[in-house]
């Protein structure tokens, strides 16, 4: 046993050395000027809005035929629309996740939503302490306590410091810099200064949409085209067709960047109240003091590694004998310019409610529950992903979960 405990530790040791001799080999196999971090607090803004859905259907016929046949189906559709902006002084976030499902074991349609909004304040223009505001409301159509469930919303307030810096923008022009020299269109890598000027046409796309409409996508490649052509690496005097998809595949084709590229953290603290609970039987609960952090870092152009908790004590009896929250580390990684890999693991502290006279009491103690995903990214055409998603879940008071799940994406923008 001791010997099969031994060889077990050592296979792990291996992998884990197999894993971060791949990481630094992805991630060094790229010798550009600049790197993801270089990209520093610019007046950014961005919005995506992605459409996920799935439909299964299975027919059951049994050995004997006095027995009929029996049919099934189950559906979803899942849409996500975030958007945020980013300056020195002031930081907003916009994220709304929503979803329509049917199951085959009944006719009825399961909806639900979780909407999270924040606003940042900065002291200075730096990193350091900043002022926020956040309001969060989740709703889930389900019966609990002989009641129907109703939309959360929860209102935060605090001081923190630190920042976390949104940097897909140097991330493609990373990825233009490397297929331009792929394409023998540049000699070598260029400049940094170049780098930092494409990455910040790139982020400026709300602008050009505004200043010049249909349009705006042929001038942003016109001026990524004029900042290449002034680089001093250029092997011609004019953008060839070439190089000019090389920069639209980057930006709005198969290259898209669906994770997006982020490093540095911040930590917050500050109280939240929840003016509305998820069902009537449930009293909204005592203020409670939190603490939120979150950090986020890139290896190379390929990998991103991120990383959150979230902690809350109630500023009553119970302060810091119970606690409530939510931790996790998520992983992605571009395998090719078509294929993503992504993996995440969170777990969820949650208070543990009985059913007392029809009313939801809540108890000093808590549960917690594990969330284990990972799954694969086709891009297929442009606009349009293939998704497979596996994963497994242990929910308090519930059987464990593996589960499967195969969907088709559309890019709206």
């Amino acid at each position: 046993m001791l010997i099969f405990k031994n060889l077990r530790k050592e296979n792990l040791m291996k992998l884990i050395k197999y894993f971060l001799i791949a990481l630094l080999m992805t991630s060094s196999a790229f010798a550009q000027n600049v790197k993801i971090t270089d990209f520093d607090l610019p007046v950014s803004t961005a919005k995506t809005f992605v459409l996920n859905g799935f439909y299964n259907w299975a027919q059951t016929t049994p050995d004997d035929t006095a027995t009929a046949k029996s049919l099934s189906s189950s559906w979803s559709l899942n849409g996500k629309y975030t958007q945020f902006y980013s300056s020195p002084s002031y930081a907003w976030n916009l994220s709304l996740n929503g979803a329509l499902s049917q199951s085959s074991r009944g006719d009825t349609t399961r909806y639900e939503y979780d909407l999270a909004s924040d606003v940042s304040k900065y002291f200075s223009d730096s990193h350091g302490f900043f002022g926020n505001a956040e309001l969060r409301s989740n709703f889930l159509r389900k019966r609990e306590f002989g009641k129907d469930n109703r939309p959360t919303i929860e209102i935060f307030g605090g001081v923190g410091y630190g920042r976390q810096v949104n940097a897909t923008a140097l991330a493609k022009a990373i990825r233009i810099d490397e297929d331009l020299k792929k394409g023998g269109i540049t000699s070598k890598f260029m400049p940094k200064s170049t780098m930092l000027a494409i990455a910040q046409i790139i982020d400026r796309e709300a602008e050009y949409k505004d200043k010049y409409k249909a349009l705006y996508e042929s001038k942003i490649i016109e001026d990524i085209s004029a900042e290449v052509l002034n680089s001093g690496v250029s092997k011609y005097n004019s953008m060839t067709s070439l190089g000019f998809m090389r920069i639209r595949d980057v930006l709005y084709g198969v290259n898209q960047f669906i994770n997006p590229r982020a490093y540095g953290g911040d930590v917050r603290l500050g109280v939240a109240y929840q003016l509305l609970t998820r069902n009537e039987a449930i009293k909204s609960p005592s203020p409670t003091l939190d603490i939120r952090g979150r950090y986020a870092y890139p290896i190379g152009i390929q990998h991103q590694i991120s990383a959150f908790l979230n902690a809350r004590t109630p500023i009553d009896s119970n302060f810091v004998k119970l606690f409530t929250g939510n931790a996790g580390i998520n992983y992605s990684y571009n395998l090719t310019n078509r294929i993503s890999f992504n993996a995440g693991y969170t777990a969820t502290i949650n208070q543990i409610f009985r059913n007392v006279g029809g009313v939801a009491v809540g108890s000093d103690k808590s549960s917690v529950d594990h969330s284990l995903t990972a799954g694969f990214n086709f891009y297929i055409e442009n606009y349009i992903t293939f998704n497979l998603t596996g994963g497994y879940s242990k929910i308090f008071q519930t059987e464990d979960r593996f589960f499967t799940n195969a969907s088709v994406g559309f890019i709206i923008f």
